[in-house]
Parts: C-alpha cells; sequence; structure tokens
C-alpha cells in the first residue's frame, strides 16, 4: 500500500502550481493596473482604491488596494481550479491504479486541496502585511510605533472573532469541494445508467437538476437551523445582536461529513474511473 504522506505529498505537488500561477497572474495583474494608474495619474486605479481615503493616495496604497481586489478574484478562480482538479483526480483511472483505498484518495485529494488554500493564502496574508508595512511607514509611523499599535490594540474578542472567521472559511470551503464531488460523482452514476450516458448535453442537464435540488434543500435545512438557533440565543440573552457564524461553521462541518461518506460510497461502488 503507498502510505499517505507518499500520495500526500505527490498530490501537493501536481496541485501547487496552480497557486504558483494564480500568484503569478495576480502579481503581473497588480503591476499592470499600477503601471496604467501612474500613466493616467492616478485616473485608473483611484475607482478601484478600497482603503485609501485621501485624494493623493500614496504608492502604497494604490498596491495595497489593488491587491485586496485581485486576492478575492484570484482566490475565486484558484478555488475553482482545485474543484476542477480534485474531479479530475477522483475520476482519474491512473491515479486509482496506485494501490490505496478508493476512500482513502478521496479525502487526500480533499486534505492537499485544503492544504493548497492555507499555502495560498498564508503568502497572499505575508505580501499584505509586507506592503501595510510600507505603506504605514511611508505616512511616518516606525516599524517600533506600528508592533505597538498592533500588541496592545488586540483583545481576546478579537482573537477569538479572527479564529471564528477562519473556521468559517475553512468549513465553506470544505463543504464547496464536498459538494462538488457529490455532485459530480451522483451525476455520472445516474447517467450511466441511462441511455445515451456519454452525451455531454445529459449530463450538464442532470448535473443541473442536482445543484438545484441540492442549494435548495441546503438553503431550507439552514433556514430552520438558522430560526432555531437565534431563537435559542434570543431566550438566553439580554441583547438583540446574536452571532450566527457558529451555527454555519457547525452545518458546513456537519455537511461535509455526510457529503463526504456519500461521496466514498458513490466513488467506491458505481463509479468507474477513466483513463486520463
Amino acid at each position: 500500500m503507498t502510505s499517505f504522506s507518499a500520495l500526500f505529498k505527490q498530490m501537493f505537488i501536481q496541485k501547487r502550481r496552480y497557486a504558483h500561477l494564480v500568484l503569478l497572474v495576480q502579481t503581473f495583474a497588480v503591476i499592470f493596473m499600477f503601471l496604467m494608474d501612474l500613466i493616467a495619474s492616478n485616473n485608473f486605479a483611484k475607482g478601484f482604491l478600497v482603503f485609501a481615503q485621501n485624494s493623493h493616495p500614496k504608492f502604497c496604497d494604490i498596491i495595497f488596494d489593488l491587491g485586496i481586489i485581485t486576492t478575492a478574484i484570484g482566490d475565486l478562480v484558484f478555488l475553482g481550479l482545485l474543484c476542477w482538479q480534485n474531479e479530475k483526480i477522483n475520476l482519474s483511472q491512473t491515479w486509482h491504479l496506485i494501490p490505496v483505498s478508493d476512500i482513502k484518495l478521496w479525502w487526500i485529494n480533499i486534505l492537499t486541496s485544503m492544504v493548497q488554500c492555507a499555502y495560498i493564502f498564508v503568502i497572499q496574508v505575508v505580501l499584505g502585511i509586507i506592503v501595510l508595512i510600507f505603506d504605514c511607514m511611508s505616512y511616518g509611523l516606525s516599524f517600533s510605533t506600528m508592533n505597538k499599535k498592533v500588541c496592545f490594540s488586540w483583545s481576546w474578542p478579537d482573537v477569538m472573532g479572527i479564529i471564528e472567521m477562519l473556521l468559517y472559511l475553512i468549513g465553506l470551503v470544505l463543504i464547496i469541494f464536498c459538494f462538488v464531488s457529490f455532485a459530480d460523482l451522483l451525476t455520472r452514476t445516474i447517467t450511466d445508467q441511462l441511455p445515451g450516458k456519454n452525451s455531454t448535453v445529459i449530463k450538464i442537464f442532470v448535473m443541473a437538476i442536482l445543484v438545484i435540488i441540492g442549494v435548495t434543500i441546503a438553503f431550507k435545512i439552514n433556514d430552520q437551523l438558522t430560526a432555531a438557533y437565534m431563537r435559542h440565543l434570543m431566550k438566553n440573552s439580554n441583547g438583540y445582536s446574536v452571532d450566527t457564524l457558529p451555527m454555519a461553521i457547525i452545518e458546513f462541518f456537519a455537511g461535509s461529513i455526510i457529503l463526504g461518506a456519500i461521496n466514498s460510497f458513490l466513488i467506491e461502488k458505481f463509479v468507474e474511473p477513466k483513463i486520463r
């Protein structure tokens, strides 16, 4: 049997090129828009600025703001690339020739994609912090002053809020991966039993129906659980401000486990991998 670490490393290396590609394209996009801003005398990028409130932003302001915008777009593209790569591996006969169980292969596939998301996220955060430091220094703030402000301005609720948001993002990405696999695997399971199963139109049609049904059911369940959770909070809270993120996090992880179990069953019992 192939070891977990060896298979994980192999998948990670294959997917890492997409992270580098997205980061490279993002870097060129920021450079291009920054140069266009210089040529157009702040007329090109000013409409994209998010945090620079003054009419004459400094260079680092523009770079930081363009970096925020391109990061959001780049992460969505990267998420789509990982979903595509996940399904390519799930249905690849070459990968399934590796002496490892189909269930283990599927979970390693999802885990490597999660680590890839963390990989690109950490790089983007580090680059953003570096640019932000130079931005603050351009306004006359020393590094020691910024360090003191950061260290003494954080409180425990702030830290818990960041942890909660990170768990929310992890759960959101995880359930997206699981749901995409569920839609793809179930579509192939159904179309393999239908005449004309090799028709792309039929596969797209069946997948569209499954996605609509799945999303509708998910929203209905979410509405019911969220309403029950808010009623519980209102009974035990003196205020009217309720935090629904914990409930969403629980839903994401619980849904991922359920979909993961279904996906494992489908890929082991019904879906036949193909040479690719």
